[in-house]
Order: C-alpha cells, then structure tokens, then sequence
C-alpha cells in the first residue's frame, strides 16, 4: 500500500472512531432543568404571593405616576412657575419611590433564585453524575453554546423529571 493509501485509511479510522464517540454526547441546560422543577413552581408561587402587595403597591404608583407625567405634559402652559414646580417635585418623589419599591422586588427574587441555585446544586450535581454513568455520556454542552440539536440529545427534561423525584 502506498503512503495516500494508509493516510486515507488512517483519516477514515479516525472520522468513524469520532463518529462512535459522537453518540454519547448530550445536551443540557441547568438553569433551565432547575426552574421546571415542582419544587422552583411552588417556590415561584410563594414568592408572588409573597411579594402581592409590593406588586400592587408597584402598579398603582406606576399609575400615579403616569398620570401625573400626563398632566405635567397636557397642563404645562396653564401652571404657573409654582405649580409646575411643585408638579415636578411630587413626579420625582414618586419616581423615587416607584425606583425603590421596584429595586426592592427585584432585589428579593434575585435573592431567592439565588437561595435556590445554592439549595439545588448538590441535587443537580447528585442526579447528573448518576444520569452520565448510567448512559454513558461523555460529553455534555451547555444548550446555550449549542446551534442546532437533534431529538434525542437534549437531556434537560430528563434531569428535571429525576430532580422532582429526588
């Protein structure tokens, strides 16, 4: 056999030993398996109700707000100096307080996720090494580096289902 000859043979070896290799290869996203859990569902629920009154008290200054923007742009060449002032005045207070009551909500669900992710780590870890060894993966890629994803190779939905039985 010439050089090509074993060249080409040793290339084709290779691709198919790839190709075999290929097989165990997965697909999975944690943020994604973690937040369909029953457990992330119950959670989210407590926390809205949780939060209720915040988020209404959030809605009705948004309102207020835009109600009193409204009139500032409507009524502006009616006021005088003293009323678009005094206007200006109250349209920044309750911006303010609009900005803190929202930074406030969004500060607790951070910090719950947050809570949650450290709470559910070890779980996550514990059901993935045991779904690796049992199918015999050997590769793993983060669905948000992925392009395209053939039925089958995605295992999110499988994670999640083992960690609602955990």
């Amino acid at each position: 056999m010439n050089i090509f000859s074993k060249s080409l043979l040793l290339a084709l070896g290779i691709a198919f030993s790839n190709l075999v290799m290929a097989q165990n290869i997965a697909v999975f996203s944690p943020d994604k398996a973690l937040f369909a859990t029953q457990q992330a569902k119950q959670l989210g629920q407590e926390l809205s109700q949780q939060l209720a009154p915040q988020s209404e008290r959030l809605e009705a200054l948004g309102q207020k707000l835009q109600l009193l923007q409204q009139r500032f742009t409507e009524d502006q060449a009616l006021m005088s100096n003293e009323e678009i002032q005094q206007l200006q005045s109250q349209i920044n207070q309750q911006s303010l307080e609009f900005q803190k009551l929202n930074q406030y909500i969004r500060n607790t669900k951070l910090q719950t996720e947050q809570e949650f992710l450290e709470l559910m780590s070890p779980k996550l870890n514990k059901v993935l090494r045991a779904y690796i060894e049992a199918n015999k993966i050997a590769l793993i890629i983060n669905n948000s580096a992925v392009v395209y994803v053939q039925d089958g190779i995605d295992i999110t939905t499988a994670i999640t289902a083992l960690l609602d039985q955990e």
